[in-house]
């Protein structure tokens, strides 16, 4: 069976990983919590996400690391105010941070963290900055990141350059969940997603009327295109639909 997508936080529970959908909506913030066993890692960090983390109950003593697709504001705006919590809370173990190479805007946002606080930080930060085609491992999990096409985008359907941005595979004791990032149609995600147990695909546009070619194969892709990647997955969850103001990013 499918998770449930008419629920206000989808969620999938598998035999050894559990995926929640905190919240996602394009332009706004996207974060999805994934755990195995003991604990959890955070994919995307979106406004927000402390205080969604916190609504859940899980514990931050569980909380391995953060995995991030790419450096758009609604993907990692939450970031600062999570950094700044652990900070407070006292956290002791060095945190993990999975990236793109090259994502500015979270170099930026670590940067700062770290200047900001030279001498009251009391975990070290790992920062791991992926090419694709590697893998790493976080709390058990083998994570192996997917080169995937996404470029920004402004009001009108300007298609901007396109940034370094991954999709996800994430695996813990012979299972696995794909999670797509912001993406076009391209043979990225389409590997990224082939025979997974559960993939979490973007689905901003309801469908393509009105929206460019360009627009589906360098920046977001439709309901349509999604339900046909989440074809050759065993169970999908469809993410990241255009917010109520008509905006995406």
């Amino acid at each position: 069976m499918n998770a449930e997508e008419s629920s206000n936080r989808p969620k999938w529970r598998g035999e050894t990983i559990t995926v929640e959908i905190l919240y996602s909506a394009a332009g706004v913030a996207q974060t999805i919590l994934i755990s195995g066993k003991d604990r959890f890692v955070l994919v995307d960090t979106g406004d927000g996400a402390l205080r969604d983390l916190l609504h859940t109950g899980h514990s931050l003593k569980n909380l391995a690391g953060l995995i991030y697709t790419h450096g758009h504001f609604d993907h990692i705006g939450g970031l600062s105010t999570l950094l700044g919590f652990l900070r407070m809370i006292g956290r002791k173990v060095p945190l993990r941070i999975i990236a793109p190479r090259d994502c500015r805007e979270l170099l930026f946002t670590v940067d700062n963290f770290k200047r900001c606080y030279p001498d009251s930080r009391p975990f070290e930060i790992d920062l791991i900055e992926t090419d694709g085609g590697e893998s790493v491992e976080l709390a058990g999990f083998k994570v192996e990141p997917y080169v995937v096409v996404h470029c920004g985008s402004v009001e009108g359907g300007k298609v901007l350059g396109q940034i370094p941005a991954r999709g996800y595979r994430l695996s813990l004791d012979g299972e696995t969940v794909a999670i797509s990032g912001d993406t076009g149609l391209c043979d990225g995600v389409r590997r990224l997603v082939d025979g997974v147990d559960l993939a979490v695909i973007e689905a901003t546009y309801a469908d393509a009327e009105g929206i460019a070619p360009e627009m589906l194969q360098k920046v977001h892709l439709t309901v349509e295109l999604a339900e046909q990647l989440a074809r050759t997955a065993r169970n999908h969850i469809l993410v990241h639909r255009i917010n109520k103001f008509g905006q995406d990013k």
